[in-house]
């Protein structure tokens, strides 16, 4: 087959060992384009292989996939004359006289995920392009196309997947590109205009150029492919970079100024079955300032279904002693000079307030939360966090009690905080999220910011309170 002139951030797909192939970019950065004279190329050397290109819409595919293809083969001599195009299906068959002749699938993989599992093509697959794979709906409709056509795979099938990066970091098809960075089986190409900028005309380089210098965030997003939003997330000004610090490195916490521990202030998400129990404890510090402590953590699916009398009795008061002892939040010899804590209970856990005060208040208050509307409750947690009052400290995860082993993971509080969203309507969580650690957080957050009127015992705090908005980077 003649030379055909590629863009060099390309090469791999043409000629890479590696048979899988994710291509992230933003917009005019010629994946799409590759992907199909990829299609011609590997049609005239494996004449007894097809080709599929799935999109989610079947509906899109003739405005989109298809017509670009055809656009690309007229483009391009070394194609003219191999193929006939068909549209009912859409299809693109090779001339030939061969029984079952080499075809282009174009198919639908959005919606059910059972749409693809009736796909049966006549010849192997040597080639499989799934195009704007942002636009599938999850993970999961990834992996049932790709378990559907894997069985149908020639020996060197090639798939490559190509996506334009949601403004949103923690989009699935963001994360997952992440992973794939760590892959020996996967080679990501992510690239830009700028890497096929001597195949763009005048105009569009204008253009480009154009939007860089007005507005360069929407300029990362548009045409570099850099996420640099947090579209429909609640909390879209937490970043854990700023907000969140090692325990051993509080010190040099950028968003805290003192470390004297006045008050203490444990917010409670309490379930009985399906959702988590979690307790919250918010350190105050004498300057108004809070940070997060050592979260208690119950998953019921994991640790066993527990009512809330032998869950405090058990394993609610080995954590509380643990965490007055780490933060030397009692008197030894002045009972009355030790720091004052509250426990504030979600107020439907009636249940939790009743072992709490039960166990603890000889030591702590405990109050059920007069909840206010999610959206009123949300924007006093995100002033809080807009203006750095709020310091997350990071354990490298949190102590089991139940099974009495430190389990390893991200922070609990800080991934809800990231990727709790709202739903369509914007009046309550999306419900396929997590949010029991940060709603017990919400409950701390709004109790002490915004009914500061009620802590009498924190009166001096509040008349010295401060916002702190200005963070050294």
């Amino acid at each position: 087959m003649p030379d055909i002139l590629v863009p060099k951030c390309f090469k791999p797909i043409f000629e890479g060992e590696q048979l899988n192939d994710l291509l992230k970019s933003g917009r005019i950065s010629g994946k799409s384009k590759n992907a199909y004279i990829l299609a011609g190329t590997t049609a005239g050397e494996r004449p007894n292989e097809d080709i599929v290109i799935a999109r989610a819409s079947y509906g899109s595919i003739g405005d989109s996939a298809y017509n670009e293809v055809i656009e690309v083969f007229d483009e391009i001599d070394a194609f003219k004359g191999m193929f006939k195009y068909r549209t009912s299906p859409y299809r693109i068959i090779r001339n030939c006289n061969s029984k079952h002749p080499q075809t282009i699938y174009f198919i639908g993989a959005g919606g059910s995920t059972d749409r693809t599992k009736g796909f049966k093509p006549k010849n192997p697959i040597g080639l499989l392009i799934i195009e704007e794979a942002q636009e599938l709906k999850s993970k999961e409709h990834l992996d049932q196309l790709m378990a559907t056509l894997r069985r149908r795979f020639g020996a060197k099938c090639r798939v490559v997947v190509c996506f334009n990066p949601p403004n949103q970091s923690l989009h699935w098809i963001n994360v997952w590109a992440e992973k794939c960075k760590q892959d020996k089986d996967w080679c990501v190409i992510h690239n830009s205009w700028r890497d096929i900028s001597r195949f763009l005309n005048d105009r569009d380089i204008t253009e480009i150029l154009k939007c860089k210098y007005e507005n360069e965030d929407y300029y990362n997003y548009m045409y570099e492919g850099m996420p640099n939003g947090r579209l429909g997330l609640c909390y879209p000004m937490f970043r854990k970079d700023l907000h969140m610090v090692g325990y051993e490195n509080r010190s040099v916490a950028k968003t805290l100024q003192d470390f004297r521990i006045v008050g203490v202030i444990i917010g409670v998400d309490a379930a009985v079955n399906h959702d988590s129990t979690a307790f919250t404890p918010l350190l105050i510090m004498s300057n108004g300032q809070c940070a997060v402590g050592k979260l208690f953590y119950h998953d019921p699916l994991e640790n066993g279904v527990k009512g809330a009398f032998p869950l405090v009795e058990n394993e609610v008061s080995r954590w509380f002693k643990d965490l007055r002892e780490e933060n030397q939040l009692d008197n030894p010899y002045d009972y009355m000079q030790s720091v004052p804590i509250a426990f504030i209970v979600d107020s439907a856990a009636t249940d939790m307030v009743q072992a709490l005060q039960y166990y603890f208040s000889n030591r702590a208050m405990v109050y059920a939360v007069k909840k206010g509307t999610i959206p009123q409750m949300v924007g006093t947690v995100q002033s809080a966090i807009g203006k750095n009052l709020v310091t997350i400290y990071d354990y490298g995860g949190y102590f089991n009690y139940t099974l009495n082993k430190f389990v390893r993971c991200e922070n609990v509080l800080g991934y809800q905080l990231q990727t709790l969203k709202w739903n369509e309507e914007e009046t309550g969580y999306d419900k396929s999220i997590p949010n029991d650690v940060s709603d017990s957080f919400t409950y701390a957050i709004w109790y002490y910011y915004k009914n500061t009127e009620n802590l009498v015992w924190l009166d001096a705090i509040i008349r010295t309170r401060q916002d702190y908005y200005r963070v050294k980077e």
